[in-house]
């Protein structure tokens, strides 16, 4: 009797188990399966380069600071053309001479296509082009890089430069963004954005040290030329 009365409770008892097994291999299933993904990754960094800022932005301006930079971004520069260059000269009376001492007012404009070859684990793509607007003053320095569309998996890539004087010396702030859509497991996702921001983590970083080591180049001569092919300020 209390055997007969024990069997349909063992039943319900097994029943909930089979229920539990099967709801975990679904979710196991779930887990495993391939979903598109679009990770995101940001840095910034601000650093202080051992130039003042007159300097400074004659050697950006001056110097092919694109390829440079570009180099140490786990990209290289493969061709650039100026679509459109602006120079206003109407707060400086004297330009051509000012711009020899050092010390020009001038404004400059300038837009760049920019086509680079990428080397990165994470990015499907091997080429990217980029549009680069810069805005020079006497004050500051801007730079905007982003990209002009979706290259493979790469949805956008954007790059950016802020440079203040500091005394006698400039301060300079980089930013890295960019989002990269994946396929991967569902329970990859997380580590997916994870490699994603490392990425921008190491670019940022690689494209301080790069800045640093440019302008440190340049920085010891008493005039900056222009490179052939090169802006004028």
């Amino acid at each position: 009797m209390n055997h007969l009365l024990g069997t349909p409770a063992r039943m319900v008892v097994t029943a909930m188990v089979v229920l539990l097994l099967v709801a975990g291999g679904a979710l196991a299933f779930l887990s495993l399966s391939s979903v598109e993904h679009l990770a995101s990754g940001s840095a910034e960094k601000t650093i202080v380069v051992e130039c003042d800022f007159e300097k400074f932005r004659q050697i950006m301006v001056r110097k092919n600071a694109t390829a440079a930079i570009v180099g140490q971004s786990g990209m290289t520069l493969i061709d650039e053309r100026v679509e459109d260059l602006q120079v206003d000269t109407s707060q400086d009376d004297r330009p051509l001479l000012n711009a020899i001492r050092g010390r020009s007012k001038t404004d400059v404009q300038a837009v760049k296509k920019l086509r680079v070859s990428l080397n990165d684990p994470h990015i499907a793509a091997d080429e990217l082009t980029l549009r680069q607007r810069a805005n020079v003053h006497p004050d500051g320095m801007d730079v905007v890089t982003e990209s002009i569309a979706a290259a493979a998996n790469l949805d956008s890539y954007r790059i950016t430069l802020d440079a203040r004087p500091k005394g006698t010396q400039t301060e300079v702030t980089l930013t890295v963004a960019l989002d990269v859509r994946v396929t991967v497991p569902k329970a990859f996702t997380g580590r997916a954005d994870r490699e994603v921001q490392q990425s921008a983590v190491e670019a940022v970083s690689e494209q301080a040290t790069s800045l640093q080591r440019f302008v440190a180049e340049h920085a010891g001569e008493r005039f900056i030329l222009p490179e052939l092919g090169g802006g004028s300020d």
